[in-house]
């Protein structure tokens, strides 16, 4: 009989290009969440042991159930009103959780729509995003999405199902589809907004990806990343283009929507001045990042995005911290 079974998609057909995302692409990235693994395996010690390496924080339990008290148990898990109400000592029995909520914190502002060679920021983010996505549903984590532009959050509840993820592939194709310009018309909130969010909604030991050209990651973010550092695991991943690195060797035209300005290939000083910037802008978000204990991963969005995520994230268990910081 002949198998009839559909072939995997290669990773050229995977790739995403252009300037605006579109959904099917970002579902038939299913196809590589198999070989993406987000977290360090670890091996069990004990029945209780997870099998993922985390800082959880917290009880990360569920209640079970409840039985009489035992010589040993902990006195703080003793249930004080059936206590009361039967006359014997009763204590509660937890379940240890067996799976966490990932968060995507996707960055949609208007400085994300912007790429010069193989796709916008903003189309490399997507598909980035709903890998992950789709990846930390392989594995059986519940999943959910923080989608932010220029004036609001998109909030995709965690669940462990296909439709958190389609709604999030969903919401940030509506969003990042409304972007028009890489400068927003009526300005843009800052960063750390998205943070104060995300802190605000994630359950103690949940994974959270921030996914930015972390254009504004700097010291008005320190105090809503260290309040989100202390319960919940952020790694944080950095889209640049070569253009925002250091500006071309050739006359070119800049243009914020409004205005252009002409470069001539012979103004030197300006290409150093930029791309010492560029430099010190780079250095201030390792710095923060080391500060906090934030694994950081670089992507460049004019390189295909799925070799790089397999690069990153199928060899975990040699690499828990990430590439680049």
């Amino acid at each position: 009989m002949k198998n009839t079974a559909p072939k995997p998609l290669a990773h050229t057909e995977l790739e995403l290009r252009g300037a605006y995302p579109q959904v099917p692409p970002l579902v038939q990235l299913r196809y590589i969440s198999r070989q993406l693994q987000l977290f360090k395996p670890r091996i069990n010690k004990s029945e209780q042991a997870g099998n993922l390496l985390t800082r959880y924080r917290g009880r990360g339990m569920n209640f079970e159930e409840t039985r009489y008290y035992q010589p040993g148990d902990d006195v703080r898990s003793i249930d004080w009103r059936v206590t009361a109400r039967t006359g014997n000592a009763h204590t509660k029995l937890f379940q240890e959780e067996r799976e966490r909520p990932v968060v995507i914190l996707l960055d949609l502002r208007s400085p994300m729509f912007f790429g010069s060679r193989y796709a916008f920021k903003s189309v490399a983010a997507s598909g980035i995003a709903a890998a992950l996505c789709w990846a930390g549903l392989q594995h059986g984590d519940r999943i959910g999405a923080l989608v932010f532009s220029d004036s609001e959050i998109e909030t995709v509840r965690p669940r462990r199902s296909h439709h958190a993820v389609l709604a999030a592939i969903h919401s940030m194709v509506a969003v990042a589809g409304a972007l028009q310009s890489p400068v927003a018309t009526n300005g843009s909130q800052p960063l750390k907004i998205l943070l104060e969010e995300a802190r605000r909604i994630s359950r103690p030991g949940s994974a959270l990806f921030l996914i930015s050209d972390c254009h504004d990651f700097d010291s008005s973010c320190e105090q809503p990343l260290y309040l989100l550092s202390r319960h919940a695991d952020l790694q944080v991943l950095r889209l640049n283009d070569p253009l925002e690195r250091q500006l071309p060797d050739q006359s070119i035209t800049i243009s914020d929507g409004v205005q252009r300005s002409f470069l001539h290939r012979a103004n030197n000083a300006l290409r150093r001045d930029f791309a010492q910037q560029q430099r010190h802008a780079g250095a201030r978000i390792v710095q923060l990042c080391r500060k906090h204990h934030l694994p950081l991963l670089h992507f460049d969005n004019s390189q295909a995005i799925v070799p790089e995520l397999l690069r990153f994230y199928s060899q975990r268990q040699q690499s828990p911290t990430g590439a680049g910081q």
